[in-house]
Order: C-alpha cells, then sequence, then structure tokens
C-alpha cells in the first residue's frame, strides 16, 4: 500500500491523522470548465456534484495511482467508462483524483491526504 505523506500530519491524534484521508483536510469549489490541481500532498477524494455535470472530455480528471480516471470506470474488467455520464445533482463519488476537471455543471472536492 502506497505511503502518503500530509504535511504536518505529526501534530494530530492517532484518530485525527486517520480522518485527514476522509475529506478533512478542506474543500474546493468548481462550476463551468474549470479544472482543479490540489495543493502539493493532497488529492481530491470525493466529489459532490451540486447541479448535473459532465468530467472533461479530454480526459483532463488525472487518477491517483491504481484508481481510475474518468475514462476508466474501475479496476479489473467490464467497468464502464464516466467520461461523458451526466452526474446528477446531489450524487457524491469517492476515490482519489490528482487533477478534476469538468465539461459542464459544478462540484464541490474534498481534500484528504
Amino acid at each position: 500500500m502506497a505511503n502518503y505523506a500530509v504535511p504536518g500530519q505529526a501534530r494530530y491524534s492517532v484518530v485525527e491523522s486517520a480522518n485527514l484521508g476522509m475529506g478533512q483536510l478542506g474543500v474546493a469549489f468548481i462550476s463551468g470548465t474549470a479544472t482543479y490541481t490540489p495543493p502539493t500532498g493532497q488529492v481530491v477524494i470525493a466529489i459532490q456534484f451540486t447541479e448535473d455535470a459532465l468530467f472533461d472530455s479530454a480526459d483532463a480528471t488525472t487518477a491517483d495511482s491504481e484508481w481510475p480516471t474518468d475514462a476508466q470506470g474501475g479496476p479489473g474488467t467490464n467497468s464502464v467508462a464516466i467520461n461523458q455520464t451526466v452526474m446528477p445533482q446531489g450524487i457524491t463519488i469517492f476515490g482519489r483524483w490528482k487533477t478534476v476537471a469538468l465539461d459542464q455543471g459544478s462540484a464541490f472536492l474534498y481534500l484528504g491526504g
């Protein structure tokens, strides 16, 4: 398993440190045709769509490590690409992304380590 270091993580308790991987490093908001890249040492761990949205058709959304990009549905076989699937308002998806890009819509991006 990969070792993800979070700057300043040593100052947290065991429980607080575990929570860093679950979106407690902050949140960002993107809309329209925006592309977001989290700060160094962080990744986007959840995407909550605030209106119907499409990922960037040029596959500018990139995954961390073995996690799928938006052009791949997931690891293994027979998963379907999500890069031009409408993500409905209110849905939240989880993963590890180094960049997130939209063609339309808006979303909150939750950051983790």
